[in-house]
């Protein structure tokens, strides 16, 4: 299963030093807040989803020049 490539918003950045424990292995090193850009009128607590990075699922972050 795939995602087709999606514009987000980074809210913050997380790295987890040691990495952080929640439930599977390889336990993530880093984790992304995200906002869609639709959702951007909301508050941004609410707004967005948890990346976590480093972990056993792939996801590749591009920067985009706007």
């Amino acid at each position: 299963m795939s995602i087709p490539p999606t514009r987000l918003y980074v809210g913050h950045y997380e790295e987890y030093q040691p990495p952080r424990n929640l439930g599977w292995a390889p336990a993530p090193t880093a984790g992304l807040y995200v906002v869609p850009p639709e959702r951007m009128d909301v508050d941004m607590e609410d707004a967005g989803y948890m990346l976590y990075l480093g972990g056993s699922d792939p996801i590749r972050v591009e920067p985009l020049d706007d």
